[in-house]
């Protein structure tokens, strides 16, 4: 499992310096360590599900982060929300599909160590729930002092990700005459992405609208 490297925010941002950096998204790339966010300290949105993520320890640094999407990852232990209670701009957190997430008081504890949380999950924060986690006292026995330099969490074994089974046209790949064939047409391109749309989930659906938010953004914007 590869680390997030400067490298491969610098490929997929176009920037050079990480204190530029505002947007991230590199999902499903089974990233396991991620130290390097230290350097995000302008970062206000981070998608990094779909990997092979721990501990969010090293998200501590982003102290103007507004969104994180953390999806399908490894965080295993209910206590590491404790790591985000400094991001006091975060207001929206996904974190579903991690062992921690199963936990009776995950909810709760999130809203308690995150004031200024709106959306946990895809779902909204409510005045009430606010209020019960609040005088919850279940949850001071998971608000306990956390070692930065501790060793990292082990990821658990998991299954190899299968790939996404998408019917194509059947105008769609290359000829099958003396040699590769004329490359995909936009046509046949337009057709794969409407394929492929057609089988996301919401939270890939909304990484997609991101990337093409920016793409626009580049193309068109001032």
């Amino acid at each position: 499992m590869p680390p997030l490297t400067e490298g491969m925010i610098r490929g997929k941002t176009r920037m050079d310096r990480m204190d530029e950096v505002k947007n991230l998204n590199l999902w499903g790339q089974d990233l396991d360590v991620v130290d390097v966010l230290a350097k995000l300290i302008n970062v206000e949105v981070l998608s990094l599900s779909v990997n092979q993520i721990t501990t969010l320890r090293d998200f501590r640094h982003c102290q103007k982060l507004q969104e994180l999407y953390l999806r399908k990852n490894e965080v295993a232990d209910v206590s590491e929300l404790q790591y985000l209670s400094g991001l006091n701009n975060l207001k929206i957190l996904w974190l579903s599909d991690n062992p921690c997430s199963e936990h009776p008081y995950y909810r709760q504890l999130a809203i308690r160590v995150l004031p200024s949380l709106e959306k946990l999950d895809n779902i909204e924060v409510t005045d009430q729930e606010r209020q019960q986690a609040s005088r919850n006292p279940e949850l001071d026995k998971y608000i306990v002092p956390l070692d930065p330099e501790a060793p990292r969490p082990t990821s658990r074994p998991s299954p190899a990700r299968s790939p996404v089974s998408v019917q194509f046209p059947p105008s769609v790949g290359y000829g099958t005459g003396g040699g590769r064939g004329a490359p995909l047409s936009k046509k046949n391109i337009l057709y794969a992405v409407m394929a492929l749309v057609a089988v996301l989930d919401v939270d890939d659906l909304t990484y997609v609208r991101r990337e093409i938010e920016q793409r626009l953004d580049g193309e068109f914007g001032p």
